[in-house]
């Protein structure tokens, strides 16, 4: 007797099955007790959501000989030739291996004739994003206005490829990745009817690994049980995944987040030594900085973690700052293995290089002085050393980044710059502090001092979004919000929805990794940094070309 994989024996095979749709299924449901399926359908969404097997149950559904409330009765010919793979009005085509305009236009012959045993003949098209410009123009005139006994049901997993001509004449129906509480459902039902003992949190596990597809959650309950039998326990259940123990996880969660390097290495290195996959082992940190994250933005609950788990987090949580977290999830997030899993390098230098990106800065908290913002009386004399690093319009810093993160607490009181002062008074000197800018306080001291080490980290980014950032300067800081100045209109708006807004991501977690804690950034329109009129210069007039064009964000590369 041949044996048949899980996730085909226990396919769905009413509406009422599948799982986490229920937007999708009920307007199925509906639409078959009422007697009135619309003539295209199109689902879209990830692998293993449950489109094929939506398509199949509508197309029992709507040849069921007696329909329950919309939902196919099972126990009639027309049912059971569907439970059985037989129904000849079921006319499945795999569009990735018959995607010419052939296909289609014997697929188009096929609709004239009737159905040769129920009321419909459905056509289920699947992978339809792979058909060629010619099949899909061979398709649209039959699609929009087939046979009245023709239903056509469209799958894809990238709705994006559809032609708009396709979309228009299908209704689109967008199916979602399984909720790990739906998803465990099924688990537990499906384990249930096997017979299987799986110990608790061990089908959540399974369910978190699969990342949203009940079928990939159901193969691996299958790889599972065929490894270590019908009895699972959790430590069975992790190391069939290939996860690490939680604590090791946490234990490198609790380092990228104190900086402990040292201790983040020995369980780099002790998981590469066990032969643990270390892409596996930073997948599940990051799971834990995630979840870190969450519980300290108190959004916790929202997870439906353990209470051991949660215990866990919590503990880590107290010494954790937020923007140390979200500078940890940066750094271990974006890893990239270059097709060896187990290679434990690119991690280690990812969190070396978190570890000491961050450890630098603290020396300007504990050196004495602290980053308090100078007396009035120590910065008349000339602001050469805390100005001279951010000076966008004139750039001189920028050729050498990195020591303007030297700590501003062991220079010697400002002395006149190096360079011969312009023959401007010194009280111009002011430069990149214009009139206008907000109270000054410790917080805007300190980017001040630190505002290179932005400029940097806009740089590292992107070669234009540096260009950009190369003219801001912080406008204003009172703790928990600054104000970031750009001199027009265009660049403002440039910096607030570029990427999708992800440049003013980047901007925020810049500047707080530089001022040590969480803050909200916004780019403001700051003219007066336009006016280079009283900012000391040597360098002779640009021409209206190039001003037009700093005013777009463009950095001329020389002068």
């Amino acid at each position: 007797m041949a044996q048949e994989v899980l996730y085909r024996k226990w396919r769905p095979r009413r509406f009422a099955d599948v799982a986490g749709q229920d937007p999708v299924t009920t307007t199925m449901r509906n639409a078959v007790a009422a007697g009135t399926p619309a003539h295209a359908y199109l689902f879209c969404g990830p692998r293993g959501t449950g489109k094929t097997t939506t398509g199949r149950i509508l197309a029992k559904a709507v040849n069921c000989a007696n329909p329950q409330v919309g939902e196919p009765c099972e126990v009639c010919p027309s049912c059971i030739s569907y439970n059985e793979g037989r129904a000849i009005d079921l006319i499945e085509l795999d569009a990735a291996s018959n995607r010419g305009i052939d296909e289609i236009r014997d697929l188009r012959e096929g609709t004239g004739y009737a159905p040769a045993a129920g009321r419909y003949k459905v056509y289920l098209i699947d992978e339809v994003h792979m058909l060629t410009d010619a099949a899909f123009n061979a398709l649209l005139k039959t699609l929009e206005e087939p046979p009245p006994h023709v239903i056509f049901i469209l799958a894809t997993t990238e709705a994006h490829r559809i032609p708009a001509t396709i979309l228009s004449r299908c209704q689109r129906f967008d199916l979602r990745r399984i909720s790990v509480t739906a998803a465990v459902q099924r688990l537990e039902t499906i384990g249930a009817g096997e017979g299987f003992t799986v110990a608790a949190g061990g089908y959540e596990l399974i369910a978190r690994q699969a990342t949203g597809s009940l079928r990939d959650a159901v193969n691996l309950l299958d790889q599972l049980v065929a490894f270590h039998g019908t009895d699972l326990s959790l430590d069975d259940v992790r190391a069939g995944l290939g996860l690490v123990v939680d604590d090791r996880a946490a234990g490198l969660a609790r380092a990228s987040v104190t900086r402990d390097l040292t201790a983040g290495l020995n369980l780099l290195a002790g998981a590469r030594d066990d032969g643990v996959e270390v892409r596996a082992f930073l997948r599940e940190t990051v799971a834990v900085l995630r979840s870190l994250l969450m519980f300290k933005a108190g959004a916790g609950d929202r997870l439906g973690l353990a209470d051991a788990q949660a215990d866990e987090i919590d503990a880590i949580a107290v010494d954790a700052s937020v923007g140390d977290i979200v500078a940890a999830l940066e750094a271990l997030s974006a890893i990239d293995f270059a097709g060896d899993a187990y290679d434990s390098l690119p991690a280690e230098i990812a969190f070396a290089t978190l570890c000491t990106g961050v450890t630098t800065p603290a020396v300007v908290t504990s050196a004495p002085p602290s980053a308090a913002p100078l007396p009035a009386s120590a910065r008349a004399p000339s602001a050469s050393p805390a100005g001279e690093a951010p000076r966008p319009v004139q750039r001189p810093a920028a050729a050498a980044p990195r020591a303007a993160a030297k700590p501003i607490a062991s220079r010697p009181v400002p002395q006149q710059p190096s360079t011969p002062p312009p023959a401007a008074p010194a009280p111009p000197a002011r430069e990149f502090a214009p009139t206008g800018g907000g109270e000054a306080t410790p917080d805007l001291a300190t980017l001040k001092e630190r505002w290179s080490q932005v400029q940097e980290a806009m740089r590292t980014y992107s070669r234009p979004v540096g260009a950009l950032f190369a003219i801001a300067y912080p406008k204003s800081a009172d703790g928990h919000r600054v104000e970031v100045g750009l001199p027009h209109p265009p660049q403002v708006e440039k910096a607030q929805n570029q990427d999708g807004g992800k440049v003013l991501q980047a901007l925020t977690a810049a500047v707080t990794e530089a001022l040590g804690h969480a803050v909200e950034v916004i780019v403001v329109h700051w003219s007066e940094l336009g006016n280079t009129g009283n900012v000391p210069s040597a360098r002779p007039a640009r021409s209206h070309l190039i001003e037009e064009a700093m005013k777009q964000g463009a950095e001329p590369i020389s002068e």
